[in-house]
């Protein structure tokens, strides 16, 4: 029944948005910096969350410079709502495409494992705007990406509200040619299953992997992540160490035009050569790395630090 009920729910809430989606993309993006500051300034939505996140992950700075970093992450996150409500209108890939909101640096990485036959697991984290992931195919300008759009498979957690969860679902499947028979988005419960399933076909696995660990049985120490004590998840790592798999880092840093630059660096190029800890580190210098660059571009409003 809930499903049932999800799923009238969220249709009814595509419903409602829809006409906002179709608007252009300048208009989402100045609209989202207002509900950014609205959240910050009059909301405080987790403000305290994210200066003591802030605090604690970069001890050098000064007051000015956290409050500047607070006032820019604020924006970011209520353009990253906005965005994805616009890209809930892309109901085709041309849309996308047309806008360059994002693009694919080196694609010819994943196209080398492609070629190779060879499946690949990619982590990623709340930096840019994770809720793009939908459109890769589109995001590949330079050189065409030769994993199709059914080969692409976002791993997720169900969210507690079966209609928000069905809404989301939806929304991000937007952009495909074939959202009716697109199997690609598969809840954390069932991954591995379905990892066996599809073991011999060319799958790109995409994991976001900086959140806290659910449970305590999948939790890996990391040691120092943005000069705080870190647990990990162990999800994706584990995965491909168990079916030695490549194991690739997904950037998305925000270039001055506003749209996004996605890169892939390798973690192992056969994980199952490292510790499940040794290919989470990797991951994490990586992630740290992005995030120094652009502090103002990751999700601090999440209490990643328990």
């Amino acid at each position: 029944m809930s499903n049932r009920t999800g799923k009238i729910g969220g249709t009814i809430l595509r419903g409602l948005i829809r006409p906002f989606s179709l608007l252009p993309l300048g208009v989402h993006r100045a609209c989202g910096r207002a509900v950014g500051r609205f959240l910050g300034n009059i909301l405080r939505y987790r403000r305290d969350v994210v200066m003591i996140n802030l605090a604690k992950s970069f001890p050098e700075k000064k007051y000015d410079e956290l409050m500047a970093i607070r006032r820019r992450f604020y924006e970011h996150l209520g353009t990253v709502a906005c965005e994805a409500v616009w890209f809930g209108g892309c109901t085709s890939p041309e849309r996308l495409r047309r806008s360059h909101i994002a693009e694919i640096e080196n694609t010819s990485l994943l196209n080398r494992y492609y070629d190779e036959g060879k499946s690949v697991f990619v982590m990623y984290s709340h930096s840019g705007n994770w809720e793009l992931i939908g459109g890769y195919v589109s995001y590949a300008y330079a050189e065409p990406m030769k994993f199709s759009e059914k080969d692409i498979c976002v791993v997720y957690r169900r969210l507690a509200s079966p209609a928000w969860n069905h809404f989301i679902g939806e929304n991000r499947k937007a952009p495909l040619d074939d959202r009716k028979h697109y199997e690609g988005m598969i809840e954390s419960y069932s991954a591995l299953r379905y990892i066996l399933r599809h073991r011999n076909e060319r799958k790109m696995y995409n994991f976001i992997a900086d959140q806290f660990p659910y449970t305590s049985s999948s939790c890996v120490d990391v040691g120092t992540f943005l000069s705080q004590h870190t647990l990990s998840m162990d999800g994706a790592a584990a995965m491909a160490r168990k079916l030695a798999m490549p194991l690739l880092y997904m950037g998305m840093t925000l270039k001055e035009d506003g749209n996004y630059r996605i890169y892939y660096r390798t973690i192992a190029e056969d994980a199952s050569q490292f510790s499940v800890r040794e290919l989470l580190t990797r991951y994490y210098s990586m992630l740290e790395e992005d995030i120094r660059l652009q502090p103002w571009n990751y999700l601090w409003t999440h209490k990643r630090w328990k």
